[in-house]
């Protein structure tokens, strides 16, 4: 059974903070609790101790954005998604804690940079709204949520192309989460 000294304790709760700020509409801090408890908690771990504090923000975040979700994004995500779940899985078989950890790190690192390009870019970016952008967000945000909980920059990109106000961004992002 896994034993938590004070601090994995005090690194758990801060990291449940970052994850209600998450849900609620500063997205990009959410990518802070899985780094955080990475670093306190054995890798494959982390993962699973982050999860029920993922699932409680999600509720939460339903509760409140519920009627701002634009389902026809979600469908044309949510199968892709779950391929990318069942990648996720299978590639956790195979990968043990030593490389789990640098592997979420790259992952981390990925998204920082892509929301660091997407930022310098700025209103002139033009992103492809096709069905084949939808199967590779939706491939990569299943794969990066089931091995890192880390879909959260992945999503920001999906739902950012599909230009959304800002409340059916936040409730198409909180259905999504609750689903998966």
């Amino acid at each position: 059974m896994l034993e938590l000294t004070p601090w994995a304790w005090l690194v758990a709760g801060l990291s449940a903070m970052t994850v209600g700020f998450s849900k609620t509409g500063v997205p990009g801090v959410g990518i802070l609790a899985v780094l955080l408890l990475a670093d306190v908690i054995p890798t494959r771990e982390s993962v699973g101790v982050l999860l029920p504090m993922l699932i409680f923000g999600d509720l939460f975040a339903v509760a409140y954005w519920r009627r701002h979700a634009v389902w026809r994004y979600l469908v044309k995500l949510l199968p892709w998604a779950m391929a990318g779940l069942a990648v996720g899985y299978f590639g956790l078989r195979y990968v043990n804690d030593a490389q789990l950890r640098p592997l979420i790190g790259a992952i981390v690192l990925v998204m920082l940079a892509v929301n660091y390009w997407r930022m310098r870019r700025g209103e002139n970016l033009t992103v492809p709204t096709q069905w084949w952008f939808a199967a590779g967000m939706g491939l990569l945000a299943g794969t990066t949520t089931m091995m890192a909980n880390a879909a959260g920059p992945v999503m920001t990109i999906y739902l950012l192309a599909m230009c959304l106000p800002k409340e059916q961004f936040i409730g198409t992002g909180a259905w999504y989460f609750l689903i998966v």
